[in-house]
C-alpha cells in the first residue's frame, strides 16, 4: 500500500469516528488542541496529524473502541511518514 493509500485509510477511519459524534469539527478541534480546519483536513485525507497525541485525544473524544484505536494507531503510523501535507 502506498503512503497516499494509508493516508486515505486514516482519513476514512477518522471521518467514521467523527460522524458517530454529534460534535462539530470546531468543538472536537478545540478539545484536542488543533484548528477546525486542520481536523477537517485530517478527516478528508489532505493532511496527517503531526502528533500522535492529537490522534489519541481524537479517538478518546469520539469513543473509539480499543480495537478501533489500535487500527487508528496503525494507520497513523503508516500514514504519518514525514507528517507533511498531502497533495
Amino acid at each position: 500500500m502506498s503512503r497516499i493509500e494509508h493516508v486515505a485509510r486514516l482519513a476514512e477511519q477518522m471521518h467514521s469516528l467523527k460522524s458517530r459524534t454529534n460534535r462539530s469539527y470546531a468543538s472536537l478541534a478545540r478539545r484536542i488542541g488543533v484548528s477546525s480546519s486542520s481536523l477537517h483536513r485530517y478527516c478528508r485525507g489532505e493532511s496527517v496529524p503531526d502528533s500522535f497525541e492529537v490522534l489519541r485525544r481524537f479517538g478518546r473524544l469520539c469513543g473509539a473502541s480499543p480495537e478501533e484505536f489500535s487500527e487508528l494507531t496503525r494507520s497513523w503510523a503508516r500514514a504519518s511518514g514525514s507528517g507533511a501535507r498531502i497533495g
